[in-house]
């Protein structure tokens, strides 16, 4: 495996730096086993691994090209992914004695293997879920593979009930390979251009509507309601194409990641104006962004911004949200959400 992945990374212009190198070396020596006669060595191996680092440490690249190689039953998700689709099972066997036992059972029933991809803890009913399924799972002798920004005692800090979770994941951290990337390269930025017209964050109301009916040859009103799971929110305009988002109004609203999830799939175009800047303070305006921005990236909507790409990144002061702020940075430069097109 490990002389494959290096041999494709090479075709395509991608040489590991030494601790990547390390890395793939260690991970070749706890591959996952498939059930079989080896299972009696399973307790001498690691059952997965934690990768973690600043984001754009190529977490994500090496991570995929180890699991394209692994042969046995598998699947891969993003943490929001992989915490719908735990909350979709746990409703389908909530009249069980232990739902979250039975989970366990009918997902390891199906794989040997689970990437999940940017794993974070941000909420306390997530919290008291994932520490205890990955535990169960790993009785069951599925193997993880997660990629983290953070390291495994800084997951869910500040959260409400954070000791219970804590025990849990340290729990599982004993079965764990973890290891931290801590280069200075940062593979999003390849290639990407982050320049902005200088006078894109000065447009005014008017301005931006002209810009949207000339990209989309709008004639009429924009709708200014939306109705999502049968709730009613409100924004600066949409069609079937687009919709124009205030930032400061459209994310006080009580809106959730399903809500996002919705929206994503119904607009292919983004239009995000009206920028305020936060501390703690409004740290749940902060959080519902970081949220649409992660459902945006998996979607892959297009979105332009009317702020400047140093204003944009100074949208959040505070400390508490700063680890998934900074992903969020990143995320916006490699989808080149800074770049006004």
């Amino acid at each position: 495996m490990y002389k494959t992945i290096l041999k494709k990374f090479s075709e395509v212009g991608i040489h590991l730096n030494s601790e990547q190198d390390n890395f793939l070396k260690i991970f070749e020596k706890n591959l996952p086993r498939s059930n079989s006669i080896f299972n009696f060595l399973r307790k001498k191996v690691k059952k997965g691994c934690y990768l973690y680092g600043d984001v754009g440490r190529g977490k994500t690249m090496l991570l995929k090209s180890i699991f394209n190689e692994i042969k046995q039953k598998k699947i891969s998700y993003h943490y929001i992914e992989f915490m719908r689709f735990i909350h979709e099972e746990l409703e389908l066997v909530k009249k069980n004695k232990d739902p979250l036992v039975k989970v366990a059972q009918r997902i390891a029933s199906k794989y040997e293997v689970i990437l999940i991809d940017e794993f974070q803890i941000e909420d306390i009913s997530d919290a008291m879920i994932v520490g205890k399924l990955l535990n169960l799972l790993s009785e069951l002798d599925v193997f993880f593979m997660l990629t983290s920004n953070a390291k495994i005692d800084d997951l869910y800090k500040n959260g409400l009930q954070r000791d219970k979770f804590i025990k849990q994941i340290k729990q599982l951290e004993k079965n764990l390979v973890v290891f931290q990337f801590i280069g200075n390269k940062d593979y999003r930025l390849k290639n990407i251009d982050l320049s902005t017209p200088q006078n894109s964050a000065d447009l005014n109301e008017k301005q931006i509507f002209d810009l949207i009916k000339k990209n989309f040859n709008f004639i009429g009103n924009l709708r200014k309601e939306i109705t999502i799971s049968g709730r009613t929110f409100f924004c600066k305009g949409s069609s079937k194409d687009f919709i124009w988002l205030s930032y400061k109004d459209f994310f006080k609203q009580n809106l959730a990641i399903s809500d996002f999830l919705v929206i994503c799939k119904n607009y292919e175009w983004f239009f995000i104006d009206d920028f305020e800047e936060y501390d703690d303070h409004g740290k749940d305006i902060i959080r519902r962004f970081i949220g649409f921005i992660d459902i945006a990236y998996i979607e892959r909507v297009k979105i332009k911004f009317f702020i400047n790409n140093e204003d944009l990144k100074s949208l959040y002061s505070g400390e508490e949200l700063i680890v998934l702020w900074n992903r969020t940075i990143s995320r916006l430069e490699e989808m080149r959400f800074m770049q006004d097109k």
